[in-house]
């Protein structure tokens, strides 16, 4: 590709961060919302789990997940997956978001290609996703005693990188799906469930077979299980080489999948000539 298409490239990137930062700031109290709420809606589970047992360990807890610690689990489980459904709404519903501002056709007819635009949108949603996880572990740390060492934030945020690499990608054909059925709200709210059915966010997925059989096939697990292992266990990054290598695997897939899906969708469309139906 030649430098000056790069640079162009770059300076839509931009361009698109910087539009989405100012509508942010329109509607600032979205921010505080998802920075406090994730955590808020893990307390009824705590409360639940505080009732069963007496406190907040447990020896059965600890026999599935090595840790007896629920609080610190379950936070965890929230504060990773901040990333997950700010990706699955931001990128997943990005084109959806297009067409209420009546943009989508502009963008369509541009000579910019709609994965560049994409590309800035999942710029732009990580960084909306760090500032919230940042609040959510600060809140977490000084309020809920949730423990978390120095040394352990660089492997911890190296983890949480390999996980999104893949993640975005599949939410990027996510969206192409908004171009061929126009509105994917239930594609995402079913995804949505499927990661907390699914996945440990709020619970061993070990403790039924079928929840741990289908988790395997979902990279969120892999990264919560790696993520704990550091935090709860204080294991080294090395020590999970086969966790991290199936967690990298999942990325190439899902990576390619998603930048596939997309470009067929956008093809598709564009031949059946359905943009202008929105």
């Amino acid at each position: 590709m030649k430098r000056e298409v790069i640079l162009r490239n770059l300076r839509v990137i931009k361009a698109e961060v910087i539009k989405t930062i100012k509508i942010w700031f329109t509607y600032p109290i979205m921010l505080v919302f998802w920075g406090i709420f994730p955590l808020i809606w893990v307390l009824p589970f705590i409360f639940q789990g505080k009732a069963f047992v007496g406190s907040l360990t447990s020896e059965s807890f600890k026999n599935l997940t090595g840790s007896a610690n629920y609080l610190s689990f379950v936070l965890l489980g929230a504060i990773i997956s901040t990333y997950i459904f700010s990706g699955l709404w931001g990128v997943g519903n990005a084109l959806r978001e297009e067409t209420y501002w009546g943009t989508l056709e502009y963008m369509f007819v541009s000579p910019t290609h709609p994965m560049v635009i994409l590309i800035g949108k999942t710029v732009v949603e990580f960084l909306y996703a760090t500032v919230v996880v940042i609040a959510q572990v600060l809140i977490s740390v000084f309020l809920l005693d949730l423990r978390v060492g120095v040394k352990q934030i660089l492997p911890v945020v190296l983890i949480v990188l390999l996980l999104l690499i893949g993640f975005y990608g599949l939410a990027i054909g996510l969206a192409g799906f908004t171009l061929l059925i126009k509105e994917v709200h239930g594609f995402v709210h079913t995804l949505e469930w499927v990661f907390y059915l699914f996945s440990p966010i709020r619970y061993p997925v070990e403790i039924n077979p079928i929840t741990k059989t289908i988790s395997l096939l979902l990279p969120l697990t892999y990264a919560l299980v790696a993520v704990r292992a550091i935090v709860l266990l204080n294991k080294r990054i090395l020590d999970l080489g086969q966790t991290i290598l199936l967690l990298g695997i999942m990325d190439v897939v899902f990576l390619l999948v998603g930048i596939l899906l997309f470009t067929y969708l956008e093809k598709k469309t564009r031949r059946m000539g359905t943009i202008a139906m929105y």
